[in-house]
């Protein structure tokens, strides 16, 4: 089975940085713009590099949150869930980044 470290580490990976930099790559191209309201308004319009900042922050908090749940379901078999969703959340948001970057190239 696959440990509760390895799966944090590819949330991190994913869903943390992966998220952030091909999100970075595609604001660089006028055609695209961020699909979710709420990250719009932390990128700021145009989006600039405070706002990648803000976007850091805010997955960061997340992050803690997502942490902190998980500690509270010690002793609990389904809290490897909490960072399986992350990292698959975060596969699928990097997919979709990358696919439409691919798409404007």
């Amino acid at each position: 089975m696959i440990e509760h470290a390895t799966l944090w580490l590819l949330a991190v990976c994913s869903y943390g940085l992966g998220d952030l930099v091909t999100t970075a790559a595609g604001l660089r191209y006028d055609e695209l713009e961020e699909g979710a309201v709420f990250v719009r308004r932390l990128l700021g319009d145009p989006p600039t590099p405070g706002g990648l900042v803000r976007f850091g922050a805010f997955k960061g908090v997340l992050f803690l949150a997502f942490y902190g749940g998980y500690r509270l379901l010690e002793g609990y078999r389904v809290r490897i869930l909490v960072p399986t969703a992350i990292a698959g959340i975060g596969i699928v948001a990097v997919g979709n980044n990358l696919r439409a970057i691919r798409r404007v190239r």
